[in-house]
């Protein structure tokens, strides 16, 4: 694996320093800040036009730090525009490039705030839809004229480096264990029920998605695979601004989404309300071949089941940003999530041993369930010199507690018999507060220093209550072995430091995070605490070099965690079904990753390409693991993995072809070897495992587009046999009225009907299939209405579709 690794990253060095060498031309670069605050403006509009004629040669946007860069400029006479909504447009002087004054800096250009109109540019080249900084890629959904009929699990789709199953599970470079982060912060709702509030979120509601593969040591080391951060939407427009999105599904689906802010100048009041009627109906097979170890004897067992359910969910937020003076700010704000639905579940169950039926009934599942998140929000900031020398603390804090009122019904055939009933009652409730101060100094122009705190204090009660009906005494009984409580206590106390600098055409991002964890697992009915403290230095290194304007390369490191959750530490057995068992364990240890990556990024006026390697070595890894409790029954728990080590390549290339194609493609290929010879797997298992996705955009007229998205996942290793591959296409349609005041969008998702799951399992005493899929194609129609400032206008629109389980 090492030689691979050292022969792909020699190719991908050849490779960058050939495009480095193929073009040259001018550069224009400088900062943008806001006039009043001074602070740097994100994704404005910087426009390069040709002196004589005013025609339009290229443009770009600025970063977080409010800095652009504008290369390949040929020798001429220019002058750039500045606009972004809610500011007025500026025109500086005009300025010339040629041989002897090949690089221009601008320095930093202010904006002043204004209610009134912008009369701006028209831009009809492509906007630049994702950003790579020094340590993540940052993809800036907002700019697109999204669809609103999709949700953010369906957005996530369409994300390089990202993979979403049918069930919902995100992953990143092919692991599941990512951390989530909502507005750069942990939240009880991306913990065990993430896939299924991910795929109620709406996706109006997401300004970007940032992909941190190896986070400096300013972000939490938890995920194997790195971050996922969904950074909201928080309009802070000048004025009264707003929209309101209503759509339209089959199967009697729809949704509603309303935002709005208000901003006279001092303060921002900011609000949004969106409420989803959704409607699963989802089908699984479940065919086993079981030996029995001493006799050899074989046993076969088929479950066929279908769930039908109708979530409902709201989502509102409300909030206010003061500005006290021109260096302090105040914010304070609240969200509030529910999802509720009740589930019907039917599954005929049959075993069969020497080829005679021994077992066939029905079990049937009503549950009532629900999950809701209050959260509240409050920073203060201190500017001591603009953004470049701020103070920032910020509190944290979110109740979830969340219900399943499950009653199921067996209906037995074989052994002829009466029915019998059991019910299940699990409640739980999470608590998380965090405490963070984070402190920037800029020490000169291309110097910064960063340090911060950042505290978690988290609680988990988890209690399931069984009962059965007696009938002797014709009444429910208590379940003594299906009544439990379990209570995980978790704090993590972190100082963290990091110093970024640029030399010349090398810069250097180097950090180091110190943290202390306290777990405290309570089995309160087993009257039993186990407890595990650790401390950890985790330090991350990220280091560039700019050939030239075109090619960049990239070499960083971090060492990660990735702990486990309440669920995942729960030894008392969840009852789905008699033969079906799960539980966690408690004896579960953290797992401990050491990440590298290598990469270059690629670029001219119409295409980019960036490309990288990257290898993992993981001890301790989770894996999930089915045991025979009986002939018939399975028990599901998690093991740590001996030793776990992945190397891959991945290839992200966006290009146009004028104003007409738009397109993105993004290739991940790696290559896996785990060894679970500590669980009595066997040697070790390896294989070569790949995911593609597609997104692509046809302009048919100004106001009128068509796109496609699809993604493809190989098959996938597991130490009892593997995840089949998956597929799924899907297509939108866009048009945009009355200067883009109204849009009107048409979405199919999964055209071909192909999205579904396929798991094998094959161990010496157990074969076992298991297919899952769904109604998944979905039609979606909608109609979306900005009020206020005018409507952004961008080249590309993301479409979204519904791709979950």
């Amino acid at each position: 694996m090492k030689t691979c690794c050292m022969f792909a990253a020699s190719a991908l060095f050849f490779t960058c320093t050939l495009f480095a060498q193929g073009r040259g031309g001018g550069v224009v670069s400088g900062v943008v800040k806001a006039d009043s605050t001074n602070r740097p403006l994100e994704f404005v509009n910087v426009i390069l036009l040709n002196q004589a004629d005013s025609a339009i040669v290229t443009g770009t946007s600025t970063d977080s730090k409010g800095k652009f860069t504008i290369d390949n400029v040929p020798d001429g006479e220019y002058f750039l525009t500045y606009s972004l909504l809610g500011y007025k447009e500026k025109q500086p002087t005009t300025f010339r490039i040629d041989s002897k004054r090949p690089a221009l800096s601008v320095g930093t250009i202010l904006l002043v705030e204004t209610a009134l109109k912008l009369d701006g540019v028209t831009v009809t080249s492509q906007r630049v839809t994702f950003n790579t900084a020094i340590d993540r890629k940052v993809f800036n959904v907002q700019q697109d004229i999204m669809s609103k009929t999709g949700t953010a699990s369906d957005l996530l789709q369409s994300i390089p480096s990202v993979q979403v199953d049918i069930d919902g599970v995100v992953s990143l470079r092919g692991s599941a264990n990512v951390l989530m982060l909502i507005n750069g912060k942990p939240s009880p709702l991306m913990g065990a029920s993430r896939a299924e509030v991910l795929q109620q979120m709406p996706a109006s509601s997401i300004e970007r998605i940032e992909v941190i593969t190896n986070p400096s040591a300013k972000f939490k080391p938890d995920g194997t695979s790195g971050i996922i951060n969904i950074v909201m939407k928080k309009d802070v427009t000048t004025g009264l601004n707003g929209n309101l999105t209503a759509n339209v599904g089959t199967k009697n689906r729809y949704n509603v989404n309303a935002s709005a802010n208000y901003n006279p100048g001092s303060f921002n009041i900011f609000g949004s309300y969106s409420f989803r009627q959704d409607d699963r109906n989802n089908f699984s097979t479940d065919a086993r071949a079981q030996s029995d170890l001493a006799t050899n004897a074989l046993s076969y067992y088929k479950d066929n089941a279908r769930s039908l359910s109708r979530p409902l969910s709201h989502v509102a937020t409300l909030g206010l940003d003061y500005r006290l003076d021109e260096k302090d700010n105040f914010g304070l704000s609240g969200n509030y999530h529910y999802r509720g639905f009740t589930r019907n579940d039917a599954s005929t169950k049959v075993l069969t041993s020497n080829n005679i039926v021994t077992d066939d009934y029905d079990r049937l599942r009503v549950d009532y369930e629900y999950e809701q998140e209050a959260g509240l929000t409050a920073f203060f900031q201190h500017n001591f010199d603009g953004e470049n020398h701020k103070l920032r603390f910020e509190f944290n804090a979110a109740q979830t507690p969340e219900q399943e009122d499950n009653h199921y019904t067996d209906v037995y055939r074989v052994p002829a018999s009466p029915q019998t009933y059991d019910n299940t009652l699990i409640k739980q409730t999470e608590w998380k507060k965090q405490l963070t101060a984070d402190y920037t100094l800029q020490l000169a122009e291309h110097s910064t220093f960063e340090a911060g705190y950042d505290g978690e204090f988290n609680k988990r009660d988890m209690n399931f209550y069984g009962e059965y009906f007696d009938p002797t005494q014709q009444k429910f009984t208590k379940d003594v072995e299906r009544t439990n409580q379990f209570i995980y206590n978790e704090t993590i106390q972190a100082l963290y430091g990091t110093y970024e600098n640029s030399f010349g055409l090398f810069s250097v991002l180097g950090g180091v995070r110190a943290e202390g964890s306290f777990v405290k697992s309570d089995l309160v009915t087993g009257d039993s605490i186990i407890s595990n403290d650790n401390f950890n230095l985790y330090p991350t290194l990220h280091l560039a070099y700019k050939f030239s304007e075109l090619a960049e390369l990239q070499l960083n490191y971090s060492r990660r965690v990735n702990r486990p959750e309440g669920d995942d530490l729960n030894p008392f057995p969840e009852y789905q079904d008699p033969r079906n068992i799960r539980s966690g364990n408690p004896r579960l240890k953290p797992e401990s990753i050491n990440s590298i990556e290598f990469g270059c990024q690629l670029q001219n006026d119409n295409l980019t390409v960036v490309p990288s390697i990257f290898y993992r070595n993981k001890y301790n890894g989770f894996t999930t693991v089915i045991k025979a409790l009986n002939d018939s029954t399975l028990l599901t728990t998690h093991e740590n993995l001996s030793s776990d080590q992945s190397a891959g390549l991945e290839f992200v290339v966006a290009g146009n072809v004028g104003n007409l194609f738009t397109a993105n493609v993004s290739a991940n290929a790696f290559y896996e070897q785990i060894d679970a010879s500590n669980l009595g797997f066997g040697n070790k298992k390896s294989t070569v495992t790949w995911s593609a996705t597609l997104n692509g955009s046809a302009n048919l007229s100004k106001a009128t587009m068509i796109q496609i998205n699809s993604n493809y996942r190989s098959a996938r290793l597991t130490p009892q046999g593997e995840n089949r591959p998956s597929f799924v296409l899907n297509m939108g349609f866009r048009q945009d009225l009355f200067d883009d005041k109204v849009s009107l969008i048409l979405t199919v998702s999964d055209l071909l009907k192909t999205l579904n799951r396929k798991t094998d399992l094959n161990t010496p005493w157990l074969t076992q299939n298991v297919v899952s899929n769904r109604d998944s194609r979905i039609v979606y129609f909608g109609l979306t209405y900005h009020f206020g400032m005018p409507a952004k206008k961008s080249k590309e629109k993301a479409l979204q579709y519904d791709n979950g389980l």
